[in-house]
């Protein structure tokens, strides 16, 4: 917080790289970017950052977490399971998508991004096309309640019941009911488990 409150882009940049070597992709994942996200937002909300300082955080944090991802080994042709990661119209905030793709392809999974708001129509064609075996969204409690709730019943009506929908990010906190058939990821630390145990539902455990 103080290297981005000294607008320091570059000293970010290189303790996060520090970070990330030390601890490991996952818990550097969830014990630095995690709390640190939170904090930039909370810093952000209440008039302690500027908006020029939030997104120079964003940028830094992304283009590090995508160079991690790219460190990692591609998954093969045949890798399971296939996650479509994308955000709904309204929801411009990806920083929390690009954390939960970095743990699923630590855990083997091809991961397919495309990146924030998808409009519902798209993405179903694109699970479609990308054969997707999960859909996963990512929602802050940003995201419009009601128009959040009538796009989640939409897609999961459109989506085939093979297809597992996945919703994560802090709108898991604050949304006390889901349409049926939509699993929220309250944790990052629950992917892990989340992908095994669809493994062992697909018979690939």
């Amino acid at each position: 917080m103080a290297l981005l409150e000294r607008h320091d882009g570059a000293g970010l940049r290189a303790h996060l790289h520090q970070a990330q070597a030390r601890l490991g992709l996952a818990a550097w994942v969830q014990g630095v970017l995690a709390p640190l996200t939170q904090a930039v937002g909370s810093g952000w909300a209440q008039g302690q950052l500027s908006v020029h300082q939030e997104h120079l955080y964003s940028e830094v944090v992304q283009d590090v977490l995508r160079q991690a991802i790219r460190a990692l080994p591609v998954p093969g042709p045949t890798a399971r399971p296939r996650v479509l990661l994308t955000t709904l119209p309204g929801e411009s905030h990806g920083l929390g998508l690009l954390m939960a793709e970095a743990l699923l392809a630590l855990e083997g999974a091809a991961c397919i991004s495309l990146g924030v708001q998808t409009p519902v129509d798209a993405l179903v064609q694109a699970a479609h096309i990308h054969r997707a075996d999960i859909v996963a969204l990512s929602a802050t409690a940003c995201q419009p309640e009601r128009n959040f709730g009538q796009a989640l019943q939409t897609l999961r009506s459109q989506l085939p019941g093979s297809v597992a929908l996945w919703l994560g990010g802090s709108a898991t906190m604050t949304r006390r009911t889901w349409p049926a058939g939509c699993w929220p990821v309250s944790a990052l630390a629950d992917i892990g488990p989340r992908v095994q145990a669809w493994r062992l539902g697909a018979g690939l455990g």
